[in-house]
């Protein structure tokens, strides 16, 4: 049995909604260290690595190693829930399988949500070495990708000496949105070697759906490997791996 507390349970909802905009069931890893899912979406071609310190939750009483599967759409449901200045606190049910989430503010609420069997290989974390990154305002990545989407399924992505750059061309026309390195825009800008590649969109979208305008976004590329997309909630951390299109030559 363990319980984990959050002083403000709207932490834990924003963890959920941006692991649940490509996972739909999955399992978490719960130890002294904190809390963790790596898990592939079921196209095999994205995956969600979240990381929360035990440091940044209020209360965590976890005497041993514990893995609880999921339906991340139905725990997303519940946490949607959630209202401002609410506490959240997270206990296991071992005997019944369940997970029991408690709600405190003007009220209690109590929700209990049953396990699921997940007896999957684990998902190996990719450790890559990237020829070239940046990082960038939340809000204006999502902007960015809203304005390719109008245009195209994919985007080419291109880090190069100037900066970084969005490319989108289709039937409905073209776009190229170039942010340079000596924009304030543009946060961070490490290079190597040039790199571009080209990405499928709707990942993409759903990847910062949970960002806004405090959020920076960091963004790391390697010829031939996926990206690597990630950025802070509180003092988590999720970072997404997404394949790039393979052109033909």
């Amino acid at each position: 049995m363990f319980e984990i507390v959050f002083d403000n349970a709207k932490v834990f909802k924003d963890s959920v909604d941006a692991i649940v905009s490509l996972i739909d069931e999955g399992e978490f890893l719960i130890n002294k260290d904190g809390i963790e899912l790596r898990a592939m979406a079921p196209s095999q071609v994205v995956m969600v690595d979240f990381t929360m310190p035990s440091k940044a939750i209020e209360k965590f009483e976890v005497p041993k190693e514990t893995k609880i599967g999921l339906n991340l759409d139905d725990l997303a449901k519940i946490t949607a829930r959630t209202r401002p200045g609410e506490t959240l606190t997270l206990n296991l049910d071992k005997t019944s399988s369940r997970l029991q989430l408690t709600f405190k503010g003007k009220y209690t609420r109590k929700f209990d949500l049953p396990l699921l069997d997940l007896s999957q290989a684990e998902t190996r974390k990719l450790e890559l070495e990237f020829d070239a990154s940046v990082k960038i305002n939340g809000n204006t990545l999502k902007e960015n990708l809203k304005d390719a989407s109008l245009v195209s399924s994919y985007a080419k992505f291109t880090i190069d000496r100037d900066g970084f750059h969005i490319e989108s061309t289709g039937d409905k026309g073209e776009l190229r949105i170039e942010t340079r390195k000596d924009q304030d825009v543009l946060l961070d800008h490490t290079l190597n070697v040039e790199t571009q590649a080209v990405f499928l969109l709707d990942y993409l979208n759903d990847m910062v759906k949970t960002a806004d305008a405090s959020t920076i976004v960091s963004l790391h590329m390697k010829k031939d490997a996926p990206i690597k997309l990630e950025y802070n909630i509180g003092e988590a951390t999720v970072a997404y791996f997404l394949a790039p299109r393979i052109e033909n030559p």
